[in-house]
């Protein structure tokens, strides 16, 4: 003997109930396969009953707007089509009735009266042009913006049944909402700086910039891409990223991000930058009270490792290091901390010494010393041209370290491996054409900020996403 179970649902105020699944369990052959609903039975019982439901929607939505709202006059149905919908239950397949035009229609269209009786319209169309709901959209731009489209395709597909979903739709809804979030960030940019109820007393900016490569239809092979970061009290503020070569739109993101972690006029801004020309002017030229600039700890200590490799070397088996190896490296200790307390000079002139040290004593050397004292001299010519090219940013740093600024650029790298490298340069070989990568990086900076969601609340009405169900 078997268990059965039919699930019914009935519409309020309507006396009919509609059979929307069937299930049958075996009693004398249980077995635990046989316990509960599977999953593809619970994703066919769901998507039967947003077939009915959306159904039933459609025939009232059109009942509702059956008489034109301008003139007043009804409008019979014409014909009825099937349409096919793209819902995050699974695909369903409707009936959408097709009314004929009014006269109203055709006078504002400059047509003959008769000609009314051969247009026709479809509110339905208007209230889901794309064939997609919200829900849908919302999962290909997430997913289109944490990997690849093809990967973001299969994911969605495999989450709401939608095996037809192509890695071009993906694609489109990733940058279509990218263009939107663009254009919410120009809206908010354009009243950026003024008076909030909390505004922010200092706020830290960090922003580095990488390359792409470039599709072949781009006039070049490679663009670069600007990003960062806004802190507020230690805490993560909004990122912000820019690839397209337009100075006037990185400004206007950077302003939007700044206005949004409670920046005003008032505000003190700490720019972290690696040294690269022009992106420490990004800020400057939006906030008045910038902090003095820094020149970057990260990278003047990745010099210093550089330099101090060849230094340790230490040839197999372990030998005794010449003596002009260990004096250099206890120059080296002594120009790190003449550099991280502030005494610049200092430190260049000791950078002199040893380099001028292993000049002319490397011939004395082992071929494997002589080696290393080559590589260290070469790394100890460009540490001396970096810090004679920024010795005026040069500070103490064991100070700024303990009046809580910040020294490294380490945040503005950080940023730069969530928001562009993950996606688009690391592990993926992939050409990008500059408009969609810019749209692709709006997307996934506002997933990575949790605030995709708002924005999907703000662009559709009574937006529901899972996220906000789970909360």
């Amino acid at each position: 003997m078997d268990m059965q179970w039919t699930v019914f649902v009935r519409k309020h105020d309507a006396p009919d109930e509609v059979a929307l699944a069937t299930f049958r369990r075996p009693m004398e052959d249980a077995a635990v396969g046989d316990f509960g609903l599977s999953i593809a039975e619970g994703r066919r019982l769901l998507l039967q009953l947003q077939q009915q439901i959306a159904q039933d929607q459609i025939v009232a939505y059109d009942l509702d707007r059956r008489y034109c709202q301008r003139c007043g006059a009804y409008r019979r149905i014409k014909d009825w089509r099937h349409r096919k919908f793209a819902t995050g239950l699974g695909p369903i397949q409707v009936r959408v009735p097709r009314l004929v035009s009014c006269d109203c229609d055709s006078e504002r269209d400059g047509l003959r009266p008769h000609a009314q009786q051969t247009r026709a319209t479809s509110p339905v169309a208007r209230l889901l042009p794309g064939r997609r709901t919200p829900e849908v959209s919302y999962l290909c731009a997430k997913h289109g913006a944490a990997s690849s489209y093809r990967s973001a395709a299969r994911a969605v597909a495999d989450m709401t049944g939608l095996q037809s979903l192509s890695h071009s739709s993906v694609r489109k809804e990733t940058i279509l909402c990218g263009q939107h979030i663009e254009n919410e960030q120009k809206l908010i940019a354009s009243r950026a700086g003024q008076n909030k109820p909390e505004g922010a007393s200092h706020l830290r900016v960090a922003i580095d910039g990488t390359v792409l490569t470039a599709a072949s239809t781009e006039a070049v092979t490679r663009f670069e891409v600007v990003a960062g970061r806004v802190e507020r009290d230690g805490h993560m503020g909004k990122r912000f990223v820019c690839a397209l070569a337009r100075r006037d739109l990185t400004k206007t993101l950077v302003a939007a991000a700044l206005d949004q972690s409670g920046w005003i006029p008032s505000t003190e801004v700490d720019v972290v930058t690696d040294g690269a020309r022009g992106m420490r002017a990004l800020v400057t030229s939006i906030a008045p009270r910038v902090a003095p600039k820094i020149l970057d700890w990260f990278h003047m200590g990745m010099k210093l490792q550089a330099l101090k490799r060849p230094l340790c070397a230490v040839t197999f088996p372990c030998s005794t290091r010449p003596a002009l190896l260990l004096q250099c490296e206890t120059l080296w200790r002594e120009m790190r901390d003449a550099l991280w307390r502030g005494r610049g000079e200092e430190a260049i002139e000791l950078l002199r010494v040893l380099a001028a040290f292993l000049k002319h004593g490397m011939k004395e050397l082992p071929p494997f010393y002589a080696s290393c004292a080559a590589t260290a001299r070469g790394a100890a010519a460009a540490l001396q041209s970096f810090l004679q090219n920024n010795r005026r940013d040069l500070i103490d740093y064991q100070l700024a370290r303990m009046v809580g600024r910040r020294i490294s650029s380490a945040s503005a790298e950080s940023v730069m491996n969530h928001v562009v490298n993950r996606r688009m340069s690391k592990h993926q070989q992939m050409r990008w054409s500059m408009y969609g990568a810019h749209c692709l990086l709006q997307t996934r900076v506002e997933m990575l900020d949790r605030r995709l969601e708002q924005h999907f609340d703000a662009w559709f009405p009574h937006f529901r996403t899972p996220e906000l169900q789970r909360c």
